[in-house]
């Protein structure tokens, strides 16, 4: 028999549950903030299931970064368009 490979979206979910001690050593406000990079990364699982690579926390972290750059161009944008 062949071993299965997990999918992506499987590796986010057991890299969050693997950071589950740190979660729970972060202040109420922090772990929410961790939960929503989680779901940054569950957002682009199929993104990150396109690239064969050995680590899973490079595409977990660009998932997030790709994310926090849009925030920060929709941020530019309503600065530069509402408060010259």
């Amino acid at each position: 028999m062949g071993r299965t490979v997990p999918t992506f979206r499987m590796v986010v979910e057991s890299f969050g549950w693997e950071w589950n001690d740190f979660k729970r050593a972060l202040r109420t406000i922090d772990q929410e903030a961790f939960d929503e990079l989680i779901n940054h990364a569950r957002h682009h699982a199929a993104a990150g299931g396109n690239i064969s690579n050995p680590n899973p926390f490079e595409p977990i972290v660009m998932s997030i970064l790709v994310e926090h750059e849009k925030t920060l161009r929709k941020l530019r944008e309503y600065v530069e368009r509402d408060h010259p």
